[in-house]
């Protein structure tokens, strides 16, 4: 009798997992934002634009290279903002992306060669993403003079 319980749990459970897969979204567009107020730590954003809102947490990672050869790379994970969940694009700080393998002085290097007119290539990948590890590959674009 279990076994016939058991037997008939295990599709069941499968169609539900099945639906439990993360929407797949596509980037539409990428931008440098530079704002030449502020705190410096808050002057350089990049703003990635999606073919429909986030529903989730997606895991990203970037390269960012300027002109003049710097070149940044950090991952993290995007979602929507809580104030504006429609909105199609997402805001991140650059500095966000300095960690134990960026070069010395990243942040100032960031604000020296990062602003808007300066970024030769950016390029992303995005997947879905499953309790903290990348998931299905979503998307990578590259970008050319931001």
């Amino acid at each position: 009798m279990k076994h016939q319980w058991l037997i008939a749990l295990v599709p069941t459970l499968s169609f539900l997992l099945a639906g439990c897969e993360q929407e797949k979204v596509k980037i539409v567009s990428a931008e440098m934002v530079t704002k030449e107020t502020g705190n410096p730590d808050f002057r350089r954003i990049a703003a990635y634009c999606f073919d429909k809102p986030l529903d989730g947490s997606y895991h990203h990672e970037v390269i960012i290279e300027s002109k003049e050869g710097f070149k940044l790379e950090g991952h993290g994970i995007l979602r929507a903002a809580a104030s504006d969940p429609d909105n199609l694009c997402i805001y991140r700080n650059l500095n966000q992306y300095v960690n134990k393998k960026s070069p010395p002085r990243a942040r100032d290097l960031i604000e020296r060669y990062l602003e808007k007119g300066n970024v030769q290539s950016l390029k992303i990948t995005i997947w879905g993403d499953d309790a903290g590890e990348k998931g299905l590959l979503m998307d990578t674009k590259t970008f050319n003079n931001l």
